[in-house]
């Protein structure tokens, strides 16, 4: 990985999601391609832009998704984050099934908008470290030449690296789904079906 992606990767997917602002400026690629950190998120968005452009459809490609989210993302951790004071109250015979449904849940967000990963660069910008967290913020160069803001934080797991959070245009997918899900379950007054129906729905998109 030299610090930037050259597969194609447009603005609309995980702006629907999320909300970000735009940046400029950027970072030597020979300085990118010695940062162990950086060359994790790039080899990342190699594969989902691979797999934006790859023509696969519908369940296959959900499929994949769920492959490249659980070898580089704690999606468990998200889930977890995403309840808030409800996952106490997760029956403990429901967490199977919830984990299952949230990384289904996560792959078909990549599904549903997977043309919009299609069109521009990825490039490094800057790298950060507070505590164990790294914070790598790139930008994704759009085809008409504007830039979009995607922060990526890591932390260290198994002598490399997992995502435990991605941040487009400001805000960070952890809190976008803690607040849907908390919406969601304040409504049913804890019930979890609800919640439960809802990440179902991911199948239809």
């Amino acid at each position: 990985m030299n610090g930037t992606t050259t597969r194609k990767f447009s603005r609309r997917g995980f702006s629907v999601m999320l909300l970000g602002a735009a940046l400029a400026g950027g970072k030597s690629p020979v300085m990118a391609a010695v940062d162990p950190a950086e060359g994790y998120v790039g080899k990342i968005a190699d594969e989902v832009m691979s797999l934006a452009n790859s023509g696969t459809k519908g369940t296959a490609l959900r499929g994949r998704f769920a492959s490249v989210l659980n070898r580089y993302v704690n999606l468990r951790g998200i889930a977890n984050f995403a309840l808030g004071p409800y996952q106490k109250k997760l029956p403990p015979g429901a967490k199977n099934e919830f984990y299952s449904l949230f990384n289904n849940y996560a792959a078909a967000l990549f599904v549903y908008y997977v043309d919009d990963f299609k069109g521009s660069d990825l490039k490094i910008i800057s790298t950060s470290q507070q505590g164990k967290f790294i914070t790598i913020t790139s930008a994704i160069v759009q085809n008409g030449g504007g830039r979009e803001q995607v922060r990526w934080r890591l932390v260290p797991a198994g002598g490399g690296y997992k995502i435990s959070d991605i941040n487009i245009k400001g805000v960070w997918l952890t809190i976008a789904t803690k607040k849907r899900f908390s919406d969601v379950l304040n409504r049913s007054k804890g019930d979890f079906e609800a919640l439960f129906a809802e990440l179902r729905e991911a199948e239809t998109w």
